[in-house]
């Protein structure tokens, strides 16, 4: 599953501009698939065109193994355009190699790799190879796609099972299967074609809600142990056998976690603690072995070696937890943004990362154990979604808990000051939500050097040169993050003649685009909302030429406004911004750009205009 999710991400988000001439093109894809005595057999060949020398990236081949994946078979050559071949592959040239993340300790995921070129344009690649299976949870995730931006002209997927085993599928932008029975065998055949080309745009859903899919799983299988998909009830029994025997800790670190809630009688304030001392006493390190990925290891191996995965890191804490009797649950969940829907009409291994839900009598606590920001903070990455509880015939759905437009606030208060040559400005910024995470990440994971080098090219306000900074925290517990600098502008105050016109601190915003260029939907997985006061000190002579300015709009999409006034020498200008999370369709995109647009219009102005 691992390799699956690797992947799926180098699909989704390996994002270029499209061309109508293609840098390569996958001219076939033929997989066929055969389950013969509980083993999955099956025989994969792909041919690339290669149009150009950018299109040479596509000549870099890997085929992945492991040791629950055997490869084998593997064969390839290079065609011209008459066909004729011109270069075929040596076998010395294959090199096997770990394919392990930079965020890995150890994984058991490994690839063959080769790269076969030619150095007349266009020619194409053709290569073949076998992989067998005896434990799987899926029969297939079939994307016919090699990248986004790669139009696939024809694409084939067969399976032959035995006629008394079942599957269950379903497929996306692929037409129903072709089947076929014979007296012992049954043949399904599904066609595919990708050649409107998905583009990437600001804030669009997963790329993958677009792409031609096939998924395929049995509906008993071995993995480990016996499971089945019959439903998410069964499904998650598999889950809890997986779990069974993983609990036990070392006598030295019962005394530890009894010594540290000792003398507290609050069951939260307990939890409080001991996710306290998980954090300080472990590190996140992706450990990826035995059963692909989803077995996790013993919580002993945690206390012995100080670090897990997601899994490890989940089990170890609810070990902890079972220990001092308080019931918690291992939960499945898709991590990431933007948001992917499960969907529950298809039970499957959809999930790639784990969380801990602990239900109190008045609250329920959800725990990411890989995470070292505050208690009881899920964050944008697993906020507001499905997730499977497992628990011994009773594993179900429960949502997570969702961002409200306060848990993502980002306020700002700066305070301009006309000096000679470039004005001082003076940034008191408090964020809550992806921009916390944001900038807690860069404090706790980067030296100074880069710090300055990413705020000074990324945090930092547009025109503005950052000279010093400061980030602080209320406390560990508190999902709050404050960042102050000092920064100089010299386009805020503008002199003419007797007028003096100063500028606006916009608000940073997404560039949406225009309704006739969009074409997908609009994903907001968590509100946008934004404050600023922003005070201009102004020389005494100088007044507004109106009293104030207000402007405002209100719409099912968000609300926005604007207030400036004098007050003594100073000219105030407070905004606020909020644009509501949800999942608007193309047909309504020219609504929601419209409100949009009346922001980014107003938030362009020079708003404030004195004179003498």
């Amino acid at each position: 599953m691992k390799r699956l999710l690797t992947i799926l991400i180098f699909l989704f988000f390996s994002i270029t501009s499209y061309a109508q001439n293609h840098d390569a093109e996958l001219i076939s894809q033929i997989t066929e698939i055969k389950i013969n005595k509980g083993k999955l057999i099956k025989n994969l060949y792909f041919e690339i065109k290669i149009n150009n020398r950018a299109g040479e990236k596509y000549t870099k081949i890997a085929i992945p193994f492991s040791k629950l994946v055997n490869s084998s078979n593997i064969e390839a050559y290079i065609k011209d355009t008459e066909g004729r071949i011109v270069k075929k592959l040596n076998k010395s040239n294959i090199v096997e190699k770990s394919s392990i993340s930079d965020f890995s300790l150890y994984e058991d995921d490994y690839i063959k790799e080769f790269t076969l070129k030619h150095n007349v344009y266009p020619y194409t690649i053709v290569y073949s190879y076998q992989i067998q299976q005896k434990e799987f949870l899926y029969i297939d995730y079939w994307i016919p796609v090699i990248d986004i931006n790669v139009p696939t002209r024809q694409a084939t997927l067969e399976l032959t099972i035995p006629i008394d085993y079942e599957i269950a599928h379903k497929q996306q932008f692929v037409d129903k299967p072709v089947i076929d029975t014979t007296e012992n065998e049954i043949i399904f055949q599904w066609k595919a074609t990708y050649t409107d080309i998905v583009n990437k745009e600001v804030h669009s859903p997963p790329l993958s809600d677009f792409l031609p899919v096939v998924q395929i799983v049995p509906q008993k299988f071995l993995f480990a142990t016996e499971g089945s998909f019959k439903d998410w009830k069964a499904f998650g029994n598999w889950q809890y056998d997986l779990l069974q025997g993983l609990n036990e800790l070392p006598f030295a670190e019962k005394n530890k976690i009894q010594s540290l809630v000792a003398n507290i009688q609050d069951d939260k304030e307990k939890i409080r603690t001991l996710y306290h001392y998980l954090q300080d006493e472990t590190r996140y390190v992706n450990v990826t072995i035995e059963t692909g990925g989803l077995k996790p290891y013993p919580a002993a191996y945690v206390v012995h070696n100080k670090y897990g995965d997601c899994k490890a890191l989940t089990n170890y804490f609810k070990s902890i937890l079972d220990y001092i009797k308080i019931p918690s649950y291992y939960t499945n969940v898709y991590a990431g943004r933007p948001t992917r829907v499960i969907d529950k009409d298809f039970p499957a291994q959809q999930s790639n990362h784990v969380i801990l839900y602990i239900p109190l009598k008045d609250e329920d606590i959800w725990l990411d154990c890989t995470s070292d920001a505050a208690f009881n903070y899920l964050g944008t990455f697993t906020q507001n979604r499905d997730a499977l509880l497992i628990c011994k015939d009773s594993s179900r759905f429960v949502k997570t808990p969702d961002l409200k437009a306060i848990d993502n606030l980002e306020v700002r208060n700066i305070e301009i000051s006309p000096d000679a040559g470039n004005p001082n400005v003076r940034f008191s910024n408090t964020y809550k939500g992806s921009k916390y995470e944001e900038i807690f990440y860069l404090g706790q994971n980067y030296s100074d050097t880069d710090k300055s080098r990413i705020l000074r090219n990324y945090i930092t306000e547009e025109g503005f040169q950052l000279m010093d900074y400061e980030i602080s925290d209320s406390h560990r517990d508190s999902a709050v993050i404050r960042l102050s600098y000092n920064a100089v502008n010299d386009n805020i105050y503008k002199h003419y003649g007797n007028n003096l016109l100063i500028s606006n601190v916009a608000f940073t915003l997404p560039d949406f685009e225009k309704p006739q260029k969009r074409k997908l939907p609009v994903q907001l997985d968590f509100p946008i909302y934004k404050v600023d006061t922003i005070t201009y000190e102004i020389p005494d002579e100088y007044k507004l030429e109106r009293d104030s300015v207000a402007f405002s709009v209100s719409t099912k999409y968000g609300d926005y406004s604007l207030n400036v006034f004098k007050s003594s020498n100073r000219i105030v200008t407070i905004k606020s911004l909020l644009i509501n999370a949800g999942y608007y369709p193309v047909s309504e995109y020219g609504d929601f750009y419209n409100f949009y647009s009346q922001i980014v219009e107003s938030e362009g102005k020079t708003h404030i205009s004195l004179s003498k």
